[in-house]
């Protein structure tokens, strides 16, 4: 029987659509890795992040609306897991693709939940950010953590995490092939 491989991308998510602005910016802002409040004021962690998210929410909801109404991140971040999980089957390496965001749907818990009920053997995180920050890689790490020690299962699960890969080759070589393009369009500005 082959064994069940899974693959976590995770991301930060995005609201979807204009009323999500402020129960995501909500989330972003009730993380400690976000706000670091000292000592007691951590307790005050929660009604900050809600009155934050609520002055900002007009403000971003007009960026956001300039952008078609939400965030691309979750069609954009599930085309990836796609794109992965079809290129892992070109070279013979069948996987489950999950996705998981870090402040809003579909939730890295609620992609951890799939994970336990596809009864997964072996699994492979990739934070979707290139290099590790607290507030990105290590925020969306430390609630795996949390929930991998409150679970029998999961406790048990092989886990392999790709924490940065900023400094891979075929990155590398992506990111000066769309700096090249750029440049190339200036060129043909100047000319044109």
């Amino acid at each position: 029987m082959e064994e069940k491989i899974g693959v976590l991308l995770l991301n930060l998510g995005g609201p979807e659509r204009l009323k999500d602005v402020q129960p995501f910016l909500y989330n972003l802002f009730a993380d400690p890795d976000i706000i670091r409040l000292p000592g007691l004021f951590k307790l005050l962690q929660r009604p900050l992040a809600k009155l934050i998210s609520v002055l900002r929410a007009p403000k971003s909801k007009e960026g956001y609306a300039a952008i078609g109404g939400g965030s691309p991140l979750r069609k954009i971040t599930g085309e990836q897991a796609n794109a992965l999980r079809m290129a892992l089957k070109a070279m013979n390496v069948n996987v489950s693709v999950y996705v998981g965001m870090r402040y809003w749907y579909p939730f890295t818990e609620e992609a951890i939940e799939q994970i336990k009920l596809d009864r997964i053997k072996k699994l492979v995180v990739l934070p979707l950010y290139p290099q590790f920050s607290i507030s990105t890689t290590g925020s969306s790490i430390r609630v795996l953590q949390h929930i991998f020690r409150e679970d029998v299962y999961l406790s048990r699960l092989p886990v392999s995490a790709i924490l940065s890969w900023y400094q891979r080759q075929g990155y590398i070589c992506s990111m000066a092939d769309l700096i090249k393009e750029e440049l190339e369009r200036f060129e043909k500005a100047r000319r044109g």
